[in-house]
């Protein structure tokens, strides 16, 4: 994934769309990814459906929204941030805006065996809509929420991942090659307690994201043990990463 690297500097969540369409060439692209996206939990069934926006309760001026299913398992909500913050940041590399519509809701909550998971915007955007460099970012330094970090590069873009009211509800401890990865709990007013629950783990997948990225990106390779995902307690262990620099 280390080729979506530069996106993750431009990616921004987009709310206001162009009038302009997407091309038949670029609509093709769009689906076209979705068939490439990399899962971090290989066994769990996921589809996607494309809409126009104004068949949904999406209230942005979005040209289309991505309906995502999946089916009910161990960290499939945290799955689904793994696969969809991909398609985020490449449909940023086409110019195209996207944001993941927290509000989103669809008359089928059921399709067979799958659940609605998600829901995310997209179209057109004017390019000031989107970021131009890692300065332009509202984040935790990198130090608030890794511990032991050796390699201060891997934390400077794990930090850019966005989640739900900004709410960033990672911790990672690393002892050696060694770290684990942690979902934060943790309450924003604005939000129900049940919806944030749901969204921080599609965030904390989101983050896993950005970090295989910054993985692949600094010439590591890795090996990665999933944890039992669980609504008791503060942190819950998501992730164990076994880490080796590559030697040329």
């Amino acid at each position: 994934m280390k080729e979506l690297l530069q996106y993750v500097y431009k990616r921004r969540s987009v709310r206001r769309y162009s009038e302009e369409k997407l091309t038949d060439e670029e609509l093709a692209a769009v689906k076209d990814y979705l068939g490439r996206l990399k899962p971090l939990v290989p066994d769990i069934h996921v589809e996607f459906q494309i809409v126009p926006c104004s068949e949904t309760n999406c209230k942005f001026n979005a040209e289309y929204c991505l309906l995502v299913y999946s089916e009910e398992g161990n960290l499939w909500l945290t799955n689904v941030g793994y696969m969809l913050e991909q398609w985020d940041l490449y449909l940023a590399s086409l110019g195209i805006g996207v944001c993941w519509y927290g509000m989103g809701k669809v008359e089928e909550e059921r399709q067979c065996d799958l659940v609605y998971a998600v829901m995310l915007s997209f179209g057109k955007c004017d390019p000031s809509a989107f970021r131009n460099g890692d300065y332009d970012f509202a984040r935790e330094d990198a130090s608030d929420f890794w511990s032991g970090m050796n390699d201060a590069r891997l934390g400077e873009i794990a930090r850019l991942a966005p989640s739900s009211v900004n709410s960033q509800p990672w911790r990672v401890e690393q002892i050696d090659n060694k770290f684990n990865v942690y979902r934060q709990k943790g309450k924003v007013p604005i939000l129900s307690n049940q919806l944030f629950k749901r969204w921080n783990k599609v965030d904390i997948g989101i983050f896993m994201c950005f970090v295989d990225i910054a993985l692949e990106s600094e010439g590591y390779t890795f090996t990665r043990v999933l944890g039992k995902d669980s609504d008791e307690g503060k942190r819950v262990l998501i992730a164990t990463y076994t880490v080796e620099r590559d030697s040329d």
